[in-house]
């Protein structure tokens, strides 16, 4: 015993001299070591911790199965290092199946501080936390703590065979596992665990949104943050969970009679192998209708003691089924130019729609073929003058930035504003910050926020970008303060007052180098949508 205490102080003793800035820490699971660092605008100090494990491995008999919470451990972890991704879609794969690691940064060890918690994007398949990614600095100079972590992401996170051998969202049962250890250990980081705010982009939003709706994630944060997703967009939910599985299998070479034999089956394959194989069967299938949902994400899980989702999300926000936090959220001012030059994925949208017109209507519409048939034509003409071809990328690109992110999105902003006040917001922010070289289409396309809130690596930025980023970081922490992203008339706001959505005013922020409280964004488009549905739809919905 006194052999072990005695390496156990050397190891620390070590890692200090190593280490001038290290920092010790002692939480519910065990001692960490984090170190500080300097934040990049205004030099102040904050604590790091990187890779604390929050789960077990979930490595063998665990692969595929709800995550396990880390045992306590003995002596100190070196936590001054970003732990592995997860495994992940890529050419090579990258990322390992022990991944199950969350970060803090904090301004300070003591007091208690608002909570950001950011699930990353990356249409369930991609994405990390690494500082690279999500250097968080502005944050922390608004005085907040902030927190991300990795959850299993594409086959290994999202599988689902729509029974109970493999009932699914096992990656949003990590993302449950990180909120609870959050509640359980952020004080230690002077954190204040009734003041939480759980934030996403993309994927990361839609997993917000999913959040919002589980009586899993009851209690685990007291405010939302939605960029650009929604648990109604179309992309957000797997309808194909069983099919995809089973092709996956197929593809292995997998003979599988039943769930239980391909689920076994597919334990026993290589990481990588089954990444990669996952990755080509999930691109054949989302061929099949690109706007139906993707291949691997959430799935509405058989009614069982652990499930995370199994209702249908609009009905359920509809009704008030949910659990009643304020929320801001909002889209980009035009989503899919994203993908403008990406020249075959355009010319794969126009030639697929213009033969297979039907599946232009939203995927939830109705099951009738008949009314199916004319919301899709009716659609095609509305905005393809009824001829679908690749000239028209801009139109291309305004009807998916519309189907599967303003519609949705505008949606679930109506449902909610009857229960919880929603602060709406349309970012039009047109600047080097977002990314993007090519401006031959008007808007901001998908993800451009970002670059607004996180560190950049940008070197000389326009003082206008500058400024932009300084106010979208002021609004997402004043939320995340005190659930307003106006609390106080403020010069840098341009003493604008953000109003939430009201009964009769679907009033929404214009972020833009002049902001303005304006009302009814992209309305001629979703006033054609309402009529759409209120014409051809058979509710309830799930997406929307």
């Amino acid at each position: 015993m006194k052999t072990e205490i005695l390496l156990e102080w050397l190891t620390i003793y070590l890692l200090f001299k190593q280490r001038a800035d290290a920092v010790l820490l002692n939480i519910n699971d065990g001692s960490i070591l984090g170190g500080t660092g300097s934040t990049v605008e205004n030099n102040e100090m904050y604590y790091y911790f990187r890779g604390i494990p929050y789960g077990e491995p979930p490595l063998g008999d665990l692969r595929f199965e709800p995550p396990v919470a880390k045992t306590p451990w003995e002596g100190t972890i070196d936590c001054t290092t970003d732990g592995s991704r997860c495994i992940q879609e890529s050419n090579p794969v990258i990322g390992s199946e022990d991944c199950l690691f969350i970060n803090v940064y904090t301004p300070s060890l003591t007091g208690s501080l608002a909570v950001l918690v950011y699930i990353h994007g990356g249409a369930f398949v991609s994405g990390d936390t690494t500082y690279a990614q999500l250097g968080p600095d502005y944050f922390l100079e608004e005085g907040l703590v902030f927190v991300s972590f990795n959850y299993r992401l594409g086959i290994f996170g999202f599988i689902g065979t729509e029974d109970l051998t493999c009932p699914g969202n096992v990656g949003l049962k990590d993302q449950v596992l990180a909120l609870t250890w959050v509640q359980r250990n952020i004080a230690f980081f002077g954190g204040n665990p009734q003041n939480v705010t759980i934030f996403g982009e993309s994927a990361g939003a839609a997993s917000v949104a999913y959040h919002v709706q589980s009586d899993s994630s009851r209690g685990l944060f007291s405010a939302a943050i939605l960029d650009s997703g929604t648990s109604l967009s179309p992309w957000a939910l797997n309808r194909r969970a069983r099919e995809t599985a089973f092709a996956v299998g197929a593809a292995l070479s997998i003979v599988a009679l039943d769930s239980e034999n391909l689920i076994n089956g597919l334990r026993k394959i290589n990481a990588t192998i089954l990444q990669s194989k996952a990755s080509e069967v999930s691109t054949l299938i989302m061929l099949q209708n690109a706007l139906a949902g993707l291949q691997f994400g959430p799935v509405r899980e058989p009614v069982h003691d652990g499930a995370f989702f199994t209702g249908e999300s609009e009905d359920l926000l509809s009704r008030g089924q949910f659990n009643q936090v304020p929320c801001l959220m909002g889209v980009n001012s035009n989503e899919a130019a994203i993908v403008h030059e990406v020249t075959a994925f355009l010319r794969l949208y126009a030639d697929f729609y213009e033969v297979k017109t039907n599946d232009l209507a939203p995927v939830d519409l109705t099951d009738d073929p008949t009314k199916r048939f004319l919301a899709a034509n009716v659609i095609k003409c509305r905005y393809f003058n009824c001829t679908i071809s690749l000239s028209a990328s801009g139109n291309i690109i305004q009807f998916v930035s519309d189907d599967q992110f303003n519609r949705p999105t505008r949606k679930a902003v109506l449902d909610l504003s009857r229960f919880v006040p929603v602060y709406f917001y349309v970012f039009s922010y047109e600047g080097m910050l977002g990314g993007v070289a090519d401006r031959s289409l008007p808007g901001v396309g998908h993800t451009e926020e970002l670059g607004y809130l996180f560190r950049q690596y940008y070197t000389d930025v326009p003082n206008t970008d500058n400024l932009m980023r300084k106010r979208m970081v002021k609004m997402w922490s004043n939320f995340a303060k005190v659930g307003n992203p106006t609390p106080t008339i403020d010069e840098l706001l341009l003493d604008e007052i953000w109003l939430p959505v009201e009964l009769d005013h679907l009033y929404y922020m214009n972020i833009d180098a002049n902001m303005e409280l304006l009302e009814n964004p992209f309305r001629n488009q979703m006033e054609f949508y309402d009529r759409i549905y209120k014409t051809f739809g058979t509710p309830p919905y799930d997406t929307f």
